[in-house]
C-alpha cells in the first residue's frame, strides 16, 4: 500500500469511495478550505501532512488544504438503519430487530418519562436534538415540564432529569405533542426509527413505557386490529397491557419500528388498549409550523380564553351558564 499525494479533484473523488469503503468503522471527518469533506480514519499525522486509510489506498492530504477536523462516532445500536429515508425531524427505516429483547436494547434509552405537576405519561426520542413525541392528554394545561432519560453507563443505568423543555407543537385532535430537551451538551440524543403507515394485522407488538410510574417497563402482544372508530378518529388495537404511566409511549412491531403512539386502554377489559397511528406523528412532524405551539392561542392546551359575553342574554340566563 503506497503513500501519494493527489490533486484536489482526486482527493474529492476519493472521499466519495472512502464513504463506503469505511462505513461502519469509527472515522474522523476532515473539511477542505473548498468545503469538500473526507470521512476516514486518521493513521498518521506529520507537521505538513495527514495521512488517512481509504481501505483500498493510503492517502496523504497537505495540511494547508485542510480547514478543519471533526470527530465522526462509531454507528451505535440504534443508528439508523442503512436503508433509511431521514426527514427534518425524524426517521423511517426498518432496523431489522428479530427480537423484542432485540429491540429493547437498541431502543429503549429513546423512551423516556414525561412529568408535570398534573401527573406523568412516557415519551420517545425522534431527533438526536431532543425532539420527542408525546400525549397531549398528558401535558394539556401544563407548561413546567421534566424528562427523565435513561442512560447506560458502564454497568450503572443512570436517571438524567432535565429540566429545560419546550413544547414545540401540539395536535390536541390527535392527542399528540411534540417537546424538545433543550440541554445541548447531552445531545445527540439516542432516537426511534418510525415505520410504514400501514400496519399488519395479528403481527406481533410491544410497548415500553412507564406504567403506574414503574419505570422501563416491557409488555408484549400482538395487533388486534388496524382500525377501530372512536370519535371519527382509528386507531390502533393491542393486546398488549397498557396502564396509566404508559400514555405517549411508542408502539413497536416485531421489526423495532415504531408504528403507533400508545394513548389508552380500558380499565375493565384486560388486553383492550388503544393507539395512534405513526401516520398523524409523521403528518405532525412534516406540517410542524402548522401546529406550533402559542401561549395566546386557546387551543395550545395552557392559556383558556374566556367566551365573549353575550348583550342579548336576560341576567338570569347568565347565571345558568
Amino acid at each position: 500500500m503506497k503513500v501519494s499525494a493527489l490533486p484536489r479533484p482526486l482527493i474529492i473523488g476519493a472521499a466519495v469511495l472512502a464513504c463506503f469503503l469505511c462505513s461502519g468503522a469509527a472515522a474522523e471527518t476532515i473539511v477542505l478550505k473548498d468545503r469538500s469533506r473526507i470521512s476516514a480514519p486518521i493513521i498518521k499525522t506529520a507537521p505538513d501532512s495527514i495521512f488517512v486509510d481509504l481501505g483500498f489506498d493510503v492517502l496523504r492530504i497537505p495540511r494547508r488544504s485542510v480547514a478543519a477536523i471533526e470527530a465522526t462516532p462509531a454507528p451505535s445500536a440504534a443508528s439508523a438503519p442503512s436503508n433509511a429515508t431521514v426527514r427534518s425531524l425524524y426517521t423511517i427505516g426498518n432496523p431489522q430487530v428479530h427480537s423484542t429483547a432485540e429491540g429493547v436494547r437498541a431502543f429503549g434509552p429513546a423512551v423516556v418519562v414525561v412529568k408535570s405537576p398534573g401527573g406523568l405519561g412516557s415519551g420517545f426520542i425522534v431527533h438526536a436534538d431532543g425532539y420527542l413525541i408525546t400525549n397531549f392528554h398528558v401535558i394539556e394545561g401544563q407548561k413546567h415540564l421534566t424528562v427523565t432519560q435513561f442512560v447506560q453507563s458502564g454497568a450503572e443505568l443512570k436517571r438524567v432529569i432535565h429540566q429545560n423543555i419546550r413544547i414545540v407543537a401540539l395536535d390536541a385532535f390527535h392527542d399528540l405533542a411534540v417537546l424538545q430537551i433543550e440541554d445541548a451538551q447531552a445531545a445527540p440524543f439516542p432516537t426511534v426509527v418510525l415505520g410504514p403507515e400501514t400496519s399488519v394485522y395479528g403481527e406481533n407488538v410491544f410497548v415500553i413505557g412507564n406504567p403506574a410510574g414503574l419505570e422501563r417497563t416491557v409488555t408484549e402482544g400482538i395487533l388486534s386490529h388496524t382500525g377501530r372508530l372512536f370519535e371519527g378518529k382509528l386507531f390502533l388495537q393491542i393486546d398488549a397491557s397498557v396502564n396509566p404511566g404508559n400514555s405517549g409511549g411508542p408502539l413497536f412491531n416485531g421489526r423495532g419500528q415504531v408504528i403507533g403512539v400508545v394513548n389508552m386502554g380500558s380499565r375493565i377489559m384486560q388486553g383492550l388498549n388503544f393507539a395512534i397511528p405513526v401516520r398523524h406523528v409523521t403528518f405532525l412532524l412534516d406540517h410542524i409550523e402548522a401546529y406550533a405551539y402559542d401561549h395566546s392561542n386557546s387551543e395550545s392546551g395552557f392559556v383558556y380564553v374566556l367566551a365573549p359575553p353575550n348583550p342579548t342574554k336576560t341576567s338570569e340566563e347568565k347565571r345558568h351558564d
